[in-house]
């Protein structure tokens, strides 16, 4: 199930369940117009990811145009959102949802900005109605005393001689053994028949050969069985990323995907050849890597398993997507020859 898709279950089943304690906003200046916000979480640590749910209920002869946020929308961080859908019809009634996946990167108390809903009636009129605000509390990941920062390491003690130190005892015994091997091993390449040098055979294999092999080298691992998740986004990410190099972003100028942070690399993504939805999804999972790796982001079992199956999905249905591609550009490279 893509993200869109995703985030269309989440929209139903938040509906169901919040549509009673639905508040209307205050002030709306048109009848039977409601304008909620609801939050699938209001306590979060430092770069968790929360869904806030827009709903409005309003008369079937009005018009709704709920807005489009952008990724800085006041403290918060707009990571995904989806487009709008229709939830419910009954009753002369129509309820619509819009979700967005925001995330917040300092400790506090935080309330929602406005978010204004066009609305106009049947008599014309147009108004602006905002929800209520959400409040928000981003606990920091410092969460114990023992998690808190320590004291630097007070300086070295250089009252030890100088030849019982630790390091000079360790090179008096490295250095003849490094030069014993060093001698072994060039007696041993002397004794060796002179002949035709070994050359190693290219890799042979296609991107997407190397990408769906990895991963399944990584399924065998069964690391979120274990608890790792770090080392299973880590390793996920990687194949993410060498694959990008090698296809999309070779094409858009031979970008080295593992040398770039994920803000950089999405900004040469989005200029490739990759197609908006398959590009903001890929953008997305290497965000969610970085939350795991380096914000202590705790997923569950399911979604990290989630994550290489999204993976592997990408590599197999950009396959021919690629191929495509790559055929087109070498046949007009192939006609202007004379």
């Amino acid at each position: 199930m893509d993200s869109r898709g995703w985030f269309s279950l989440l929209a139903v089943v938040a509906l169901c369940g919040l549509a009673v304690a639905a508040v209307p906003a205050q002030g709306s200046p048109l009848p039977g117009v409601r304008v909620s916000l609801v939050a699938d979480s209001t306590e979060l640590t430092v770069g968790d990811l929360v869904t806030l749910s827009l709903i409005v209920s309003h008369p079937v002869d009005s018009t709704v145009v709920v807005p489009r946020l952008e990724r800085e929308w006041g403290v918060f961080e707009v990571q995904a959102q989806t487009s709008v859908q229709t939830v419910s019809l009954e009753g002369g009634v129509r309820t619509v949802a819009k979700q967005f996946r925001v995330t917040l990167f300092s400790p506090g108390t935080f309330e929602t900005p406005e978010l204004p809903v066009s609305v106009r009636g049947s008599d014309g009129t147009l108004a602006l109605i905002s929800p209520n605000p959400v409040q928000l509390t981003v606990n920091s990941v410092l969460s114990s005393p023992e998690d808190e920062l320590k004291d630097l390491r007070p300086p070295a003690d250089f009252s030890t001689p100088f030849w019982e130190r630790p390091i000079v005892l360790a090179l008096i015994v490295v250095v003849p053994l490094g030069l014993l091997g060093g001698t072994a091993f060039i007696l041993y390449r002397r004794s060796r028949p002179v002949g035709e040098p070994t050359i190693a055979s290219p890799d042979q294999r296609t991107p997407w050969e190397v990408a769906t092999q990895e991963l399944d080298r990584i399924a065998s691992l069964g690391l979120p069985g274990t608890g790792d998740m770090k080392g299973h986004y880590t390793l996920v990410a990687a194949v993410l990323r060498r694959y990008l190099g090698e296809t999309f972003l070779r094409e858009a100028g031979g970008v080295r995907a593992e040398d770039r942070s994920t803000d950089e690399l999405a900004a040469h993504i989005r200029q490739s050849s990759l197609d908006y939805r398959r590009a903001g999804l890929v953008i997305e999972l290497l965000q969610e890597s970085d939350l795991v790796k380096f914000a202590n982001h705790e997923p569950t079992a399911v979604r990290a398993l989630e994550v290489a199956t999204l993976v592997r999905e990408f590599v197999e249905l950009t396959i021919p997507t690629f191929s495509n591609a790559a055929s087109a550009g070498t046949a007009a490279t192939q006609g202007t020859v004379p």
